[in-house]
């Protein structure tokens, strides 16, 4: 039997920006206790041309805890491994290194998770060889970040392929995570409550 599930797109935010909406939406009265993904990307804001090369995926799995393993150990791989199957889908030889996805040796991606309050959370970035992802990573903060969540340096998708385009992998994860979990997925927006505990999640330098 399928469980509801919602599947909120944010269009271009930061890792900052993410973890404000995972805290927001576990925080927030529930509907029903569904789970959620959020789906962003790093892309230029708006107003701003984009390169077409910037392609640096952000997303976040939010769900009840009792549907998540029983070992936090585990909650990383639990969501991260849509995310290989999809990368998969393309042909690209992606695996799970512990919280790190890789290809052919090289990390490209990871997660990190939390449990907030009920919820569950795993926040995940994918850097597919743009340049949004690899600059922020070259900034000291999020350097610290990675360092602390994931113990690791990334790298880019350069020479495994071209990266999928954004509609493609979302719709290609989309379906994998049902698959995998037994979610129906509705495209969903943050109600008025999510959006006021979002706002109030924001750090002082969002305000």
């Amino acid at each position: 039997m399928s469980r509801r599930a919602r599947w909120i797109r944010l269009g271009a935010v930061d890792r900052r920006a993410l973890q404000a909406a995972c805290d927001g939406f576990s925080v927030a009265p529930s509907r029903g206790a569904a789970p959620i993904v959020l789906w962003g990307n790093s892309g230029s804001p708006p107003g701003e041309l984009a390169q077409e090369d910037e392609r640096g995926y952000l997303f976040a799995v939010i769900a009840p805890a009792h549907l998540a393993p029983g070992l936090a150990a585990r909650w990383v791989s639990w969501a991260l491994s849509p995310a290989v199957a999809a990368c998969r889908d393309f042909g690209l030889r992606a695996y799970l290194d512990g919280r790190c996805l890789c290809l052919h040796g090289r990390r490209v991606g990871g997660g990190r998770a939390e449990a907030i309050g009920e919820w569950v959370v795993v926040t995940a970035n994918l850097d597919l060889g743009g340049s949004p992802v690899a600059q922020s990573m070259c900034a000291p903060e999020f350097r610290a970040w990675l360092r602390e969540g994931l113990g690791l340096a990334m790298t880019q998708w350069g020479g495994e392929g071209d990266a999928p385009p954004e509609r493609a992998f979302e719709a290609a994860l989309r379906a994998r995570i049902e698959a995998q979990h037994g979610w129906q997925f509705e495209s969903s927006w943050p109600d008025e409550g999510e959006r006021r505990a979002i706002e109030a999640a924001q750090p002082p330098a969002y305000a």
